[in-house]
């Protein structure tokens, strides 16, 4: 038995290098360049503005007829406008600009974000980026605006990656980075931006015509080559403006488009979950031993020398009782352990490849008008499609995830030989009586994005000027086919893992030819529970609609005060529908083989080292299995392929947001120190209707719940300009964030017998929160700055699942749940629950939250001090550090004992890592364009388990990714590019528990390597 004390996550490796060149580089910098500043000083800041700063959509204050046009060329020149944009800004926001027209400096949105301090990515299949983390706070916690308006857009992914998104996080892999030519992250609220972000708002903006000045074209084209999927793929850009003088004012023209095509493969092995050995009914017990298990069943085999028919007693009692000799007293919740409670295992070892081949297109074009100084017209309109096709394929060991009466499973698996390291990890095993399955699923899914947006400003005097914007955003995934079909090897002698040579990918010998179809099977499950192969289906669609009006009045109360306040309504309108089939009744037709509905998967394991990883196995061919048994056509000539329609999660929720803010802008000198800044407070009422259909006795019926909420969130920004361009900013402000809508929605599930009842929270709280930001910075020379700051927020509340006794009758259920079997609610026979009985309620609830805090330093350093070619070069470095405590319940209470079962756990955030840092090397002149990036991020938590089941936590390894990225201009219109990604093929590994660290999953996607050409005139 073992006792643990809470444990703290290892330290991400100290980086000795590049810390030195950071620092060296900031003082070498800061002494050459002491002599610049003054010269820049001496600059008029609205010559400066004028000069580095393009058109964004934040600058709604200025003259729409100014012709303010800017055409930021290269990487330079896109980083010294977005300190620009830094520099100007009131709270604390970071930029990112396009290089050049239709020119993002990273492939993927979200891999450019990770650049931004404070900002961390989480990679999808296949190592693209996906989503980000902002301060720690997740992909839910922030909001990301397109045009002006909030949008969503979710994918799919694998199960062990999060499945489907469901959520309001956003997932970037939907959008071509060439489609935008400026991206926003502000960390600090403002009364004026709409709330509901406590990480980050992100601001996303498309091109518009007036951001160039007259007729502009631009055409590329990429070849995108993995060493993993071994093959090449294209990328295709384009653009073209045009604006026109007319007697009718100025007009605009602009569209473009991005399509790409590419194949994702991901290798690697997956444990699915880690389980003790006394989990599922055990392992199968030696000839003689006491007691004996499984116990004697005839009707599956099961006697004194047979753990089921065909399956002898062949544990070594010495392997065996190495196992069941292990106890864990899972953190002090079990009194009495069970034997093997100690010993754990995969659920299901296997390896994978996941193969994705996707194309991602993306439309947008704007029109603008300009009929007189003053006044302007936008309408913005984008289109998005991502489609995909997910194929992965499994060879595994079934056995270890499997109770008797489910199909066998472990409790007819023996155990020859064990062996356990010094942290308590069973790194080596060999069994008798082994399930071993070949499976494929193909998920096939497509999300459409559709945006437009109506905005426009007019000045109704050199005072006063009113801003309007109406949009609408959609976006659907739908996935029309998620198709899983398995062939079963059951009972082989043999299987073995071994992690003793390799901890994150252990050798796994199956025990037979696992390339030979013939080895497997498929049909109807025996008498005596045994599977020889099963297929399981799914229907998805989920949509989010989002639909924003706001009009906002400025008037300037003199040179130095403006008033502001404005009004907005929005609706969001999220709809699930999940409907499942599935069966293991078919049997093949005579004369059809497992050859005929088999193919090979080859080449696997490149760069997943040693032994102990099969090269090759037979896998399912869908096409081939659909052409004998067609299980998507959901229909009655296959059985099982029938949708459970009764069985569907049909679920939406529909947020009424209407919100008024007041906010005076100010700009004083005092005591020689020019304070500039806002102060302000939003007012919102927020109405969430969430409903759900629910099974009413063979009958779906609709179950609903309301809520209605008001918030006044209060904002504070604060900048203080010091003498020597050093800036100095205070933040402060309330905030929320909304709950996740499948924690609103209202879904029901009774069980009538124990008189508990499992259902969504419709009347949720957000989580609010108080956000404090400190923050220094020092323009230090020509587009030169070093930053360190501080952040606070008080989180007031979180949200977790707890299990509380409350009457059936509060709960807003339809009485009719509680009827089954003939019962009665009101005669005899007497339902075993009534409206009035408590029961059990298990569902999401508010809970305390915790404060998170953090530093974070920022550093961008051209080496324009240096002689020569070596001024050319610069470096861009930041680093985040994030603390956060918060309370999670990792075992709810039983309400039906007298004793408090609740236990408790205090962590971080979960996704949240305590340090990342960023390092970008650049070079640049009139022809050449060089940079080579790095990005680190520590690892983090992914679940707080408490030790409740033997595992404190789920952690994320630590990664660093290296990008490389060069071009070169053949002439000043014609360039060529080349791209090196994921340079050090950097694996995902997900580690359970810190004292034992067993691999729960490693994968890795292989290096990538881009070729492109670009013209523009």
């Amino acid at each position: 038995m073992r006792t643990r004390q809470t444990p703290s996550l290892p330290a991400a490796p100290c980086r000795p290098r590049s810390i030195s060149l950071g620092v060296l580089a900031l003082l070498a910098s800061l002494q050459a360049q002491a002599q610049e500043q003054a010269q820049t000083q001496a600059e008029p800041q609205a010559q400066t503005q004028a000069q580095t700063q393009p058109q964004t959509q934040a600058q709604e204050s200025a003259d729409p007829a100014a012709e303010n046009v800017v055409v930021v060329t290269g990487f330079r020149a896109s980083l010294n406008s977005a300190l620009a944009t830094k520099k100007n800004s009131d709270g604390i926001v970071d930029s990112i600009k396009a290089e050049d027209i239709a020119k993002f400096p990273d492939a993927n949105l979200a891999e450019s974000l990770q650049r931004v301090p404070g900002v961390a990515l989480a990679r999808g299949d296949g190592g693209e980026g996906k989503q980000i983390t902002v301060r720690g706070l997740n992909a839910g916690f922030t909001r990301v605006r397109i045009n002006g308006i909030e949008g969503v857009a979710a994918t799919g992914a694998s199960d062990i990656n999060g499945s489907t998104n469901r959520g309001r996080g956003f997932d970037f892999s939907v959008f071509a980075s060439e489609l935008f030519n400026s991206l926003e992250v502000r960390k600090t609220s403002e009364a004026a931006i709409e709330e509901g972000s406590l990480g980050a708002t992100v601001d996303l903006r498309t091109a518009r015509p007036f951001d160039y000045k007259g007729r502009t074209a631009s055409i590329g084209g990429q070849g995108f080559y993995n060493e993993l999927s071994r093959k090449t793929q294209p990328r295709v850009t384009g653009l073209f403006s045009e604006r026109w003088d007319t007697d009718y004012g100025k007009f605009g023209a602009l569209v473009s488009g991005a399509f790409s095509k590419r194949r994702a493969t991901e290798e690697g092995y997956e444990a699915v979950e880690v389980l003790s050995a006394s989990n599922d009914g055990g392992f199968c017990s030696p000839l003689g031993a006491t007691p004996q298990n499984p116990a004697n069943n005839a009707v599956k085999g099961i006697t004194a020398a047979n753990c089921g028919f065909g399956v002898p007693r062949t544990s070594d009692p010495a392997a065996y009782n190495a196992v069941v000799g292990r106890t864990d007293n899972f953190g002090g919740t079990v009194a009495s352990p069970a034997a093997g409670s100690g010993a754990f295992h995969p659920r299901i070892p296997r390896f994978r490849r996941s193969q994705t081949d996707y194309e991602r297109t993306g439309l947008t074009s704007a029109f603008q008008w300009r009929p007189q100084s003053g006044t302007e017209v936008n309408l913005d309109l984008m289109y998005g499609k991502f489609a995909n096709e997910r194929y992965d394929n499994y060879i595994s060991a079934i056995s270890f995830g499997r109770t008797l009466a489910q199909a066998n499973g472990k409790p007819q698996t023996s155990i020859l030989e064990s062996h356990f390291n010094d942290n308590g990890s069973w790194d080596y095993g060999r069994f008798n009586g082994v399930d071993v399955r070949t499976e494929g699923l193909l998920d096939v899914y497509t999300t459409k994005f559709r945006q437009h947006v109506l905005s426009g400003s007019h000045k109704f005097s050199d005072t006063v000027k009113v801003n309007f914007l109406h949009g609408i955003s959609n976006s659907n995934l739908n996935e029309p086919m998620r198709a899983t079909v398995q062939f079963d090897a059951p009972n082989v002698n043999g299987f073995s893992w071994d992690f003793r040579n390799n901890r994150n990918v252990p050798a796994l010998n199956f025990g037979i030819d696992v390339s030979d179809p013939n080895n497997f099977s498929f049909g109807p499950q025996e008498a005596d529970g045994t599977v020889h192969g099963q297929f399981v289906g799914r229907y998805l669609d989920t949509t989010n609609k989002l639909k924003t009006t706001e009009a906002n009045i400025s008037w300037e109360l003199s040179d130095r005060l403006t008033l502001r306040s404005g009004y907005s309504s929005r609706t969001n309108d999220w709809r699930s529908v999940e409907i499942g089939s599935g069966g293991n009744g078919l049997a093949l037709p005579a004369g059809v083989t497992m050859a005929d509905i088999s193919r090979q998967i080859s080449g696997f394991g490149r760069g997943l080292g040693g032994s102990g990883v099969p090269t090759s196995w037979a896998a399912v061919d869908l096409d081939k299995f659909r052409a004998v048994y067609d299980i998507e056509c959901h229909c009655a000539r296959v059985p099982g392929s029938e949708y459970a329609v009764l069985n569907q999660a049909n679920r939406g929720v529909e947020e009424k947001i209407n919100a008024a803010f007041g906010m005076l802008d100010f700009n004083y000198d005092l005591l020689g120190i020019g304070w500039r800044g806002n102060v302000g407070v939003r007012g919102v009422e927020t109405t969430a209707t969430s409903t759900a259909l629910i099974n009413v006795n063979g009958v779906l019926q609709p179950n609903t719940g309301v809520k209605k909420y008001r918030d006044w969130l209060p904002a504070l920004n604060l900048t203080a300009q010091l003498p020597k361009d050093v800036y100095l900013r205070f933040s402060a402000g309330k905030t929320l964030s909304r709950p996740e809508y499948v924690d609103l929605a209202p879904s029901a599930t009774v069980s009538q017998i124990s008189q508990s009842v499992s259902i969504g929270n419709p009347n949720l709280d957000p989580i609010r929160a108080k956000t404090y930001d400190l923050q220094a910075e020092w323009y230090y020379g020509k587009n030169a700055m070093v930053s360190l700051g501080h952040f606070r927020k008080d989180i007031n509340s979180f949200i977790q699942t707890v299990s509380e006794r409350a009457p059936y009758s509060s709960l807003g259920l339809p009485n009719a749940l509680l009827v089954f079997g003939g019962c009665s609610l009101t005669g005899t026979p007497v339902c075993p629950t009534l409206p009035d009985t408590t029961v059990v309620v298990s569902r999401k609830v508010n809970t305390p939250g915790g404060p998170l805090r953090g530093l974070e330093f920022n550093l961008q350093a051209p080496f324009s001090f240096l002689p020569g070619i070596w001024s050319n070069f610069g470096l861009l470095a930041n680093y985040t550090q994030v603390k956060s405590k918060i309370t999670y319940i990792t075992r709810v209470d039983n309400p039906n004992t007298p004793a408090n079962e609740r236990l408790t756990q205090t962590a971080n955030f979960t996704g949240l890592s305590p340090r990342a840092h960023n390092l970008t090397l650049f070079y640049e002149d009139p022809k050449f364009s060089a940079r080579v990036s790095a990005a680190r991020r520590s690892s983090y938590l992914l679940a707080v388990l408490g030790d409740v089941n033997g595992h404190d936590y789920t952690v994320v390894d630590g990664a660093t990714n290296v990008d490389l990225s060069i071009s070169y201009n053949l002439t000043p219109n014609l360039r060529l590019s080349f791209e090196g990604q994921n340079l050090r093929d950097t694996p995902l590994r997900y580690g359970r528990d810190t004292q034992r660290n067993d691999t729960l999953l490693y994968v890795h996607s292989g290096r990538s390597y881009v070729v492109g050409m670009n013209y523009k005139y």
